[in-house]
């Protein structure tokens, strides 16, 4: 395994690289022991293959930075004692080529014997710190990283001496996480490199997200040199995705040269604005360097850089050393820049010199372990061959208190705890662009964000905000769901959703429908208050007590009588030749039906039981065919008795007053026949409702109905009427004397408006309204026949002399010369008039 893997390792140098003079330059210190340090100093041409130009004033202070902090281990009495510290500075120009040609370097003092590396600082980029530290790990060498930051790099069985400074991605996962919860951003894409440090980061991300409501409709993975389409084709994938959805925010975990590819793009193709921007470290750490004349493409990107303390006494030293003319630091002479300048991106120098403490810390304590009597020039020479594997461990165990951050410590895989500042992207004024400092991130505290974040996005993604800021640009599948409402995920679509309204009686959590606060099964009838989180009692208000409802009694109870009255005086005028033309016995019976239909609606507006629900779905209905059937037949009954006197005397079959009464009893016998067949079917219960005044919400206790039921009793009642109705029309030219037949073609023509304007409103509104339109119409139907059937006859009787004559009219169709003219047994002619009445006088 030993020589498989340190093969694997020597492949890579097969990549040819070209290491120009600068890229060769070596900052060196000798000592008993020394430090080695890879740092990313210079930019790496990938076109060329060659190292360019150095970075910027960061990359001379992190070189520095190791000087310094190894001069001022040498000047600390309390450690080391007895023991100089060197150092080694290499640049690797950002590339895993040039580190491992640099780490064979280091290498080689095994083979030449001169083996007093302790280890390594660096590097500053995972996919180089994976390489170098597989390499070194084959001669059990050390390695502390400040900014390598891949989750991979955590594995301890495949880098058992890799350690670093700084924490995981995990920990910048988390804070990425944080923030998209804290402005509720659910719809993200996310970009990455496909290294170890990118696509690592997206499997965490994809991991962590799914306890959460983010979720990631997009993502993309990009190669260091991937040509210009693969970033235009991955914008145009965006800004597709923008217009479908609320998409408005894009996680970028990529290195460098990736990140500045692509806002290339972004600012080429104008599309800033359109998108906020989410950076990883590798964002941030640069600062402009990434995005320098293409600022405007990532306004308003929210980036994370580690928290790194100031060193006061190594500001002064820097200071002092720029100043200088000379300066033993080979990058110092190249790169020299006036100090004055406004420079905010922090070098995190500070983090550099913590790794030299922890490596001057496990060294010192190695020594004290080892060495307690002997003679450090005698001791040194074979204590770090033999003892690599137990400095490591003493690495692992180092603890103390940095003046730049605070207490140094490591977990049990060799890493640190995440501590990270989160930075915003601004404009200043026309032109100038600065990163500013916005919130924090722990892994204790977790994140806390400033009160207020300025925005730079398009209009149409920003949402007022239920947090304390003015607005939030939403970046959403769709719109949240409204009041009331739950979400419903798309099978399709996982990310996104529709919105479905909650029935009025459940409670709605979390965008989801809860159960029901009416439980008829367990006898408890509750409902959603008014934000619909939990169910309260309602009050059961008694039907009878309601102000329609006690009219309504009151008006059928004075029908009532009124119709007892009415009948009690036809009785006594029963004898009248008028009431005696009319069919007593119908007349007797149209009475009791309109009595029962005052009498059913007052039981419309009476509390329900079983009982009151029975007569509910008979009564009504049977005294509706007892009127109306009654009335028919006496409709039918004049119509063919005046019909018949155009002809003969010869009386018409049926027109009996026992006949009479057989057919009104058979055919109103229909709907009772109806009512029982569904009272077997559906016997009558009852049910609690709550009433759909959303202002008002209370109990109602309701008879339980059939549609059918309802629509077969009205079909029938329809049916009568609409007979009644089609005879009282044909029988409108009777004498005029005659008048009954108009007041009964005026009654079954106001009752037909009455079922037709109250059928629709009966079929559709609520249980509560269908009793009461059920009740009004009953009043409304009684009452227009006991007045225009029972009561005008009686007026008839009492105030006027009703003799039924032939009019002057009438009188001419019996001429002697008419064809309908008869002849009695002296030859005298007969009126078909006449004929009737006589057809009438002996039916009585």
């Amino acid at each position: 395994m030993y020589w498989y893997r340190l093969g694997l390792l020597f492949a890579l140098l097969e990549i040819p690289v070209v290491i120009t003079e600068q890229g060769s330059l070596l900052y060196k210190k000798e000592g008993d022991f020394v430090i080695g340090a890879l740092l990313a100093l210079r930019e790496f041409n990938v076109s060329a293959r060659v190292c360019g130009p150095i970075l910027d004033l960061g990359a001379v202070r992190r070189a520095e930075a190791v000087a310094f902090a190894v001069d001022q281990i040498n000047n600390d009495e309390s450690i080391l004692q007895n023991v100089t510290l060197g150092y080694e500075i290499y640049d690797t120009c950002y590339d895993s080529s040039v580190a491992l040609r640099r780490s064979l370097d280091f290498t080689k003092r095994f083979r030449d014997g001169s083996d007093n590396v302790i280890g390594i600082v660096g590097t500053s980029l995972s996919a180089t710190a994976s390489v170098t530290s597989l390499l070194m790990s084959n001669f059990n060498m050390t390695m502390i990283s400040h900014f390598a930051t891949s989750d991979d790099l955590s594995n301890s069985d495949r880098y058992p001496f890799f350690m670093r400074i700084i924490a995981p991605d995990s920990y910048q996962v988390n804070a990425i996480i944080d923030i998209l919860l804290h402005y509720g951003w659910e719809y993200v894409a996310f970009i990455y490199t496909e290294n170890i440090y990118g696509r690592g980061a997206y499997d965490v991300f994809v991991n962590k997200i799914k306890q959460t409501n983010i979720c990631v409709p997009y993502s993309r993975g990009m190669r260091s040199t991937e040509p210009q389409s693969v970033y235009t084709d991955t914008l145009d994938d965006l800004q597709e995705l923008r217009s479908q959805s609320h998409l408005s925010v894009v996680v970028l975990f990529a290195e460098l040269e990736n990140i500045h590819h692509f806002m290339q793009t972004v600012y080429s193709r104008n599309a800033t604005r359109q998108f906020i921007w989410i950076g990883s470290d590798s964002f941030g750490i640069p600062c402009l360097n990434s995005i320098k004349g293409i600022e405007e493409a990532a306004l308003g990107a929210l980036t994370m850089i580690p928290k790194a303390g100031i060193n006061e006494k190594f500001e002064h030293h820097f200071q002092k050393a720029q100043n200088e003319s000379e300066s033993d630091n080979p990058w110092m002479q190249e790169y020299r820049k006036d100090v004055t300048e406004n420079d905010d991106c922090p070098a995190f120098d500070s983090l550099l010199a913590d790794a030299v403490g922890v490596f001057a810390r496990g060294m010192d304590a190695l020594l004290r372990m080892e060495c307690p009597n002997q003679n450090i020039s005698e001791c040194k020479q074979k204590i770090l061959g033999e003892n690599r594997v137990l400095l490591q461990r003493l690495l692992l165990s180092v603890s103390y208190s940095s003046l730049s951050n605070g207490k140094i410590f490591f977990l049990n895989r060799g890493d640190s705890l995440g501590r990270y500042d989160i930075r915003h992207l601004v404009k200043t004024e026309p032109g100038q662009y600065r990163f500013v400092t916005v919130g924090n991130w722990t892994a204790d505290d977790r994140l806390l964000m400033e009160p207020s974040v300025g925005w730079d996005i398009e209009d149409d993604h920003v949402l007022s905000s239920r947090y304390s800021y003015d607005k939030v640009p939403k970046s959403l599948c769709a719109d949240p769901c409204g009041f009331g409402q739950r979400r419903i995920t798309l099978e399709d679509q996982p990310c996104c959703w529709r919105c479905e309204q909650c029935d009025d009686d459940r409670r709605v959590i979390n965008e989801t429908c809860a159960d029901s606060c009416i439980n008829e099964t367990a006898g408890f009838y509750r409902w959603p208050r008014e934000d619909r989180q939990e169910c309260v009692d309602l009050e059961k208000q008694v039907r009878s007590s309601r102000p329609e409802s006690i009219i309504i009694i009151f008006l059928g109870f004075v029908g009532m009588v009124i119709t007892l009255i009415a009948t009690a005086m036809y009785y006594t005028k029963r004898e009248e030749r008028l009431i005696k033309a009319s069919s007593r016995e119908l007349s007797y019976i149209i009475a009791i039906g309109v009595f029962c239909t005052y009498l059913g609606s007052a039981f419309y507006m009476t509390e329900p039981s079983k009982g009151t629900c029975t007569i509910r779905r008979i009564l009504p209905h049977v005294a509706t065919s007892l009127i109306y059937v009654s009335i028919g037949t006496i409709t039918v009954r004049l119509y063919r008795i005046f019909k018949a006197g155009k002809k003969s005397l010869k009386r018409p079959k049926f027109i009996h007053p026992k006949s009479q009464i057989m057919i009104t009893v058979s055919l109103s016998a229909v709907p009772v026949i109806w009512g029982i067949v569904w009272l077997c079917l559906q016997p009558p219960t009852i049910h609690i409702e709550v009433n759909s005044d959303e202002s008002n919400r209370f109990l109602l206790v309701l008879c339980s109905t059939s549609i059918i039921h309802r629509i077969g009793q009205l079909v029938w009642d329809i049916a009568v009427v609409f007979v009644c109705c089609y005879f009282a029309f044909r029988a409108r030219n009777l004498p005029a004397n005659y008048n009954q037949s108009r007041f009964i073609a005026f009654s079954v023509f106001s009752t037909l408006v009455v079922y037709i304007a109250f059928a629709p409103a009966l079929v559709m509104s609520d249980s509560l309204m269908q009793d009461l339109y059920s009740a009004l119409g009953l009043l409304i139907q009684a009452t227009v026949v006991i007045c225009l059937v029972i009561i005008v006859r009686l007026y008839a009787v009492m105030y006027t002399n009703f003799i039924p004559t032939e009019t002057s009219e009438n009188s001419r169709s019996a001429n002697p010369g008419s064809s309908q003219t008869n002849r009695d047994d002296s030859g005298k002619p007969i009126s078909s008039i006449s004929k009737s009445l006589e057809i009438i006088d002996k039916t009585m």
